[in-house]
């Protein structure tokens, strides 16, 4: 309290203490704030609402009201509580405040009515913190390295110091600098100028411009509040980006260093910046675990991209412009396709790499392009193909944390610098293509016909060490009568051979499980699944046979058709999450779910973790990508369809040519005197079944009815399924054909009376007729007859599909284009008849949920449907529709039509959706 009395004393003899001059708020009162208040109180982080950096946040108070009374230091909150007047005492008892006479020059400031700066607060170039001293044998860390695009020259950073290489002559320049750390280098586009990034930790931001040729600085760039990480010039040279920890980028003119723009919207320090190779956009990474995109011209934010989940440490735009990657703390590289050009867009990401087990620090791309060079925290380097995004090679490791990386012009090494002081180099891995190369080489079937099937019985086979020989084709009718009891059968295969192993249990309970062994005994290798992706079971688990509401984490980021193993199980994605309250929807889409690769159905519970997986070809090297290769092996519990239900089902491709064991057990040990079986070795013979539902046959004028048509695949058959419906009488209109796609297994077709048939037409029957090329013959299958089609009555709504933008005649067809991973829209149009009432149908008119656009391309979807699906609402006759094709949608046309609820589900007049390739076609309709 000695502080107190004295100040107290001086008071009462002479008056209120004053000086000979008049206090400057710059150049008296800003230092002993910022000695002893700003650490607790600056703007960013203000204990108790005070800001006391500027002269603006000191003059608003906090949360406990106005700090200074100006004119009067008596009553001056801040002054009382330095002066030890009013508690509580600041800085508190445990820390050094103001001296006598730094509580003079404060009293006088106020007194003189606490005047602020006269213009802009000067830079503050240093930072009262203890000196900590620095070892001698200490090697400084090389903090950023630079690389001209012609391979001239190269820069490197330390704290105090850059050196500039010349990779040709072997001369070396070190300059030192008042720069201190050094976090980016960079180099124009002729090599003629070096911009590097640095400034104050809690002080200032400058980036400074140097002449290569001279070494002087030709401009400095200060208008940050805080250091800056990354400094970027756009392809032109004419502007210059800059960023750091205070949270806003400033885009200079480089010629006469001022700012053209200043960006705002991060919430967190930004690390990096990327220009477009146009130069129009720019792209931000940020520790709030985003990446922004930004128009360079208006400084308008075009998109937020929010998918990483953690700090973005590093973004750049692909050579061509056409993609946009970030690498952040998470561990993963993400890639967008550029939409938002012009005008605010959600670009969409098209794919999210596990690069390394530690996060991704620092990428660059090859001078080609074609190859991706990435750091992670705990020094690997890896590269990867930018035409599939894989990893394909991993590089010797660092043994210390890189901070910055180049490479080479001819791109056959990457330079790397490190914190311990070195940079060293190491080659980068040999590229390759996708379409090339051991992960391509996977057997093609050779399907053949042995004729009947061989029967043997319990007393025909001959087992000898537990196995028994049988023929080429065979049926085996056995039982499992003791514990732990396996019969194994041997059979001969050549290369490439496609067969189908069939285990039924024919009396008892027995659920019975197959498994195939090479030639040693062993289980045999049926190929190897490499995860690129890590999830887990979000909300609820499933049961074995649930195929929809699979709720992922991070599901944003894992496409359609893509394989998801979990336990055991390998499912695979069919559609994505189509609401708030929704998860994916695995293969088929309906009914039990399938499995793939031989695997068994399993239960899963909530946070299991699950991996978005890809099949590895024979040979081929696993990615280093840090995350799990799974061994699948010939074996199978449960049929992968469900259509056989427990009994078991396995395709069998033979590798090579061999003798391979089928063994049958009961999959959980289980044994009786009636635990009978038949298995069936037989050649591969793919084929389908093909069927319709049930259709509402009474189709109103101006409206269709829709048919459900379906397909049963077997022994392998994936191929297109096309449906024919018999002659319709005059003036009726269908949607066939109908092709049930690759892979599917439904459609939707479409019978259609415009309005002025006649109502007297006698009922009739329409025959429907599938038929399909396999092995190079048309196979034909009757799907099943439409019985007594006649027009019924009026409707109580019309539903039409028109162009957003102008009208078509009613009943005619027309062609929505739509850009493979785009979103369009169209309008739903009603013509309102009269209810059962009388009376005009202003009701709400419903057009379902998730599947409310029927007979759509597998990957077309109707988009943005809510919690209460698609629906036009009551005394309205509009709205607009949103349509999406994604990434995989096949490209082509397909018919499209919607459902009304009313009139036991009234369709609309068909329409014709195109979906074309993103890359050569603009969003339009025709």
């Amino acid at each position: 309290m000695m502080k107190t009395f004295c100040l107290t004393l001086l008071w009462a003899v002479v008056g209120f203490p004053t000086n000979s001059f008049a206090v400057d708020f710059v150049k008296d009162v800003a230092p002993i704030l910022q000695k002893y208040c700003v650490s607790c109180h600056a703007e960013d982080d203000a204990q108790g609402g005070l800001a006391m950096d500027t002269h603006a946040g000191l003059m608003s108070g906090g949360e406990s009201g106005l700090a200074l009374t100006s004119g009067v230091a008596s009553s001056s909150r801040m002054f009382l509580m330095a002066s030890g007047k009013l508690e509580p005492v600041m800085p508190p008892d445990d820390m050094e405040g103001p001296s006598d006479d730094e509580l003079v020059i404060l009293a006088d400031w106020i007194e003189e009515g606490a005047e602020g700066p006269d213009g802009e607060m000067p830079i503050r170039r240093e930072l009262k913190t203890p000196k900590v001293p620095t070892a001698g044998d200490v090697a400084l860390p090389v903090t950023a390295i630079a690389r001209s695009d012609d391979g001239t020259w190269q820069a490197t950073a330390k704290f105090g110091a850059i050196t500039l290489n010349n990779l040709v002559s072997g001369e070396s320049l070190e300059v030192t600098n008042k720069l201190g750390k050094v976090n980016s280098l960079t180099f124009n586009q002729d090599g003629t100028q070096l911009l590097a990034a640095s400034g104050l930790t809690g002080g200032y931001g400058q980036a400074a411009l140097v002449k290569v040729a001279d070494w002087t600085v030709a401009q400095e760039f200060v208008g940050h509040q805080d250091v800056l990480y990354a400094a970027q010039f756009s392809p032109d040279g004419k502007r210059i980006a800059t960023a750091g920890y205070d949270r806003k980028i400033l885009i200079w003119d480089s010629a006469t260093g001022d700012i053209v723009q200043e960006l705002h919207g991060h919430n967190g320090a930004i690390f990096d910046l990327a220009f477009s190779p146009d130069g129009k956009l720019l792209i931000s990474a940020c520790a709030d675990e985003t990446a922004k995109v930004w128009h360079v011209e208006t400084g308008q934010r075009l998109d937020t991209l929010s998918q990483p989940e953690a700090e973005v440490n590093c973004v750049s735009f692909s050579k061509d412009g056409r993609w946009m990657l970030a690498g952040s703390a998470d561990n993963r590289l993400r890639v967008w396709r550029l939409i938002s050009k012009d005008e605010p867009a959600i670009n969409p990401i098209v794919q999210t790499r596990f690069v390394d087990d530690s996060p991704i620090t620092r990428m660059t791309l090859t001078p080609d392009g074609r190859g991706l060079v990435i750091l992670s925290e705990a020094g690997n380097a890896k590269l990867l193909r930018t035409d599939d995004w894989s990893v394909v090679g991993a590089m010797e490791p660092l043994g210390e944390t890189p901070s910055d990386l180049v490479v080479s012009a001819d791109g056959s090494t990457a330079r790397i610098a490190l914190m311990d002081g070195r940079v060293v180099e190491r080659p980068l891995p040999a590229i390759g293509t996708r379409d090339t190369g051991p992960g391509s080489c996977l057997l093609a079937p050779v399907y053949l016909d042995v004729g009947p099937l061989a029967t043997s019985d319990e007393s025909e086979l001959v087992f000898t060490n537990g196995v028994a020989d049988v023929s080429r084709g065979v049926e085996v009718n056995r039982k499992l009568t003791s514990k732990g009891e396996q019969d194994c059968f041997r059979f001969s295969a050549r290369r490439g051979e496609a067969w189908v192993i069939e285990a039924d249990a024919t009396s008892g309970d027995l659920d019975p499980k197959v498994v195939i062994l090479d030639e040693g005994g062993e289980p045999l290798l049926r190929t190897r699944l490499q995860a690129v992706r890590d999830t887990y079971f979000t909300f609820r688990g499933k049961n074995s046979g649930q195929v929809n509401d699979f709720r992922l984490f991070g599901w944003q980021e894992i496409g359609l058709n893509q394989f998801l193993y979990s336990n055991g199980e390998v499912t695979k994605t069919w559609q994505h999450p189509r609401g708030p309250d929704s998860g994916f929807d695995v293969y088929p889409g309906a009914g039990n779910r399938h499995t793939y690769f031989g695997t068994t159905h399993t239960t899963h519970a909530l946070g299991e973790p699950a991996y978005v997986v890809r099949e590895l070809g024979p040979g081929e090297d696993p990615e280093p990508n840090g995350l799990p290769v799974f061994e699948m092996f010939y074996e199978n519990d449960d049929d992968p369809t469900r259509t056989a239900g427990e009994s078991s089902r396995l395709d069998f491709m033979a590798p090579r040519d061999g003798r391979y064991t089928v063994c049958i057990r009961d999959t959980r040990g289980h044994f009786s005197g009636d635990f009978q079986y038949r298995l069936r070795i037989r050649p591969a013979a793919p084929s389908y079944s093909a069927s319709i539902g049930k259709m509402n046959a009474s189709v109103l004028p101006g409206t269709g009815r829709k048919i459900d048509l379906k397909i049963e695949r077997k022994d392998g058959f994936r191929g297109p399924v096309s449906f024919q419906i018999g002659d319709l009488p005059p003036g009726w209109h269908s949607n066939f054909p109908v092709v049930i796609e690759s892979d599917q297994h439904v459609a939707e077709g479409l019978v259609f009376v415009p309005e002025g048939i006649d109502h007297k037409t006698e009922p009739f029957d329409v025959e429907v007729v599938a038929n399909a090329e396999i092995l190079n013959r048309q196979v034909e299958r009757h799907a099943g007859t439409i019985k007594g089609l006649t027009v019924g009555t009026s409707p109580s709504v019309i539903p039409m599909i028109q162009p957003i933008d102008r009208d078509v005649p009613e009943n005619e067809d027309w062609t929505l284009v739509i850009p493979r991973g785009a979103t369009v829209s169209a309008r739903i149009v009603l013509r309102r008849g009269m209810n059962a009432k009388g009376e005009v149908n202003n009701g709400e008119i419903r057009f379902g949920g998730a599947g409310s656009g029927h007979n759509a391309a597998h990957g077309v979807y109707v988009d943005n449907i809510g919690l209460s699906g698609l629906l036009v609402l009551p005394g309205e006759d509009e709205r607009e529709l949103f349509i999406t094709a994604d990434p995989v949608a096949a490209l082509g046309k397909r018919s499209f039509f919607l459902i009304s609820a009313n009139d036991g589900g009234v369709a609309s007049f068909p329409i014709t959706v195109d979906v074309q390739d993103a890359t050569s076609l603009s969003v339009s309709a025709d």
